[in-house]
């Protein structure tokens, strides 16, 4: 007598499997001839069973096609399909491939995906008939196409920039205020007449004003303006902006304000071991590192909290400068009012100028 065949399986909602399981033999032989694999864990929680039949391997491309293209939740949520085991009927490798693939096409067709992941799934049906080299190329671009939003920015926090940020603030800041402390104690019991050393200080603070940058690690260049042309092209400015030449001559002012300003705290105070010297040291150090940020590297977002760290460093100042003598607070005082205006300004550039994908720049720098 023959071997008693085992009963096909029926899934859910179909009414026979007889023609389905005829087909099956007729194309990939004999029960003896499926010989199931191992189970396959692909990423992001899918089960996938590999057998011999050509079916079967499709059905497992597919769960690693659809878990490396950023499946939906829908679909890599963990449920118990029907897989084949070994000494089962060759239907049963079908019957799983069928409820895995009507749920992922459901669940699929209900959502929208990121990047590649439905193109991916289109092209399984002719997938024994291309090359495996070709099927790697056509993974690679899926995956490329699914992470395009990383290219604009859109990667791991950059820790290493912030990092260095940080430490280049500190190291300015530590530099600067050795340099002062050490001009302080030069002027202890020496006999330099007063005059002179005002005189030493404010030479010595409008050069930190003007060129602080010189004891920053970063290159905290500011902007030319024969390179305003080709910075207008590479950022869109607001109508309201003031005109390039306007700015070497604010910041000039500034700088004598500064200077002027730190010579008043110094008579006032007797030294330069003063908080309110410091704070002004702290505020240089910090906008030398936002020029970096936005006049080299370009990073538009980061350049936002930059210069909001710019600005409320500079009204620590103002403070500072009033609680010793309200006269350098007032002094001081046009230096945190233009330092507001290009804060809005570097906030208003950054809101018009979103990337290729139409999106703003993050504010956190990105790999």
């Amino acid at each position: 007598h023959a071997p008693t065949r085992p009963p096909p399986l029926t899934p859910s909602g179909v009414t026979s499997t007889m023609p389905l399981a005829t087909a099956v033999l007729s194309t990939f032989g004999s029960p003896a001839a499926v010989r199931p694999a191992p189970r396959v864990r692909a990423s992001r929680g899918l089960h996938c069973n590999r057998a011999s039949s050509g079916l079967a391997r499709t059905t497992a491309r597919m769960c690693i096609h659809l878990s490396s293209a950023r499946t939906p939740k829908a679909v890599t949520q963990r449920a118990s399909f029907p897989r084949a085991t070994a000494g089962s009927h060759p239907t049963a490798a079908v019957t799983a491939g069928s409820h895995w693939f009507t749920a992922a096409s459901s669940a699929l067709s209900s959502q929208p995906v990121r990047g590649g992941a439905v193109a991916a799934g289109e092209g399984l049906a002719a997938a024994d008939e291309v090359p495996d080299d070709t099927k790697a190329k056509s993974v690679a671009a899926t995956y490329d196409d699914a992470n395009v939003v990383n290219k604009a920015g859109d990667g791991p926090v950059d820790f290493e920039s912030i990092r260095k940020y940080t430490v280049a603030t500190f190291a300015q800041v530590l530099v600067m205020t050795w340099l002062t402390l050490a001009l302080d104690r030069a002027f202890i019991g020496s006999k330099v007449p007063l005059v002179y050393q005002k005189t030493i200080v404010g030479v010595w603070f409008l050069f930190n004003a003007l060129r602080s940058r010189v004891f920053s690690p970063l290159e905290a260049k500011r902007p030319k303006m024969a390179d305003e042309a080709n910075a207008i092209v590479e950022r869109k400015r607001p109508s309201w902006m003031p005109p390039p030449l306007a700015f070497p001559i604010i910041w000039s002012t500034i700088a004598l304000l500064r200077a002027a300003s730190a010579v008043l705290i110094f008579t006032t105070a007797g030294t330069l071991n003063s908080p309110a010297l410091l704070a002004l040291i702290v505020h240089l150090a910090v906008g030398d590192t936002w020029n970096f940020i936005n006049n080299v590297e370009k990073r538009l977002g980061t350049a936002v909290l930059g210069v909001g760290a710019v600005t409320l460093s500079v009204y620590n100042v103002v403070f500072q400068f009033y609680r010793v003598l309200p006269t350098a607070g007032f002094l001081i005082a046009p230096s945190a009012v233009w330092i507001s205006v290009a804060a809005f300004l570097v906030y208003s550039i950054w809101k018009i100028n979103p990337g290729a994908d139409g999106e703003l720049e993050l504010l956190l720098p990105r790999q």
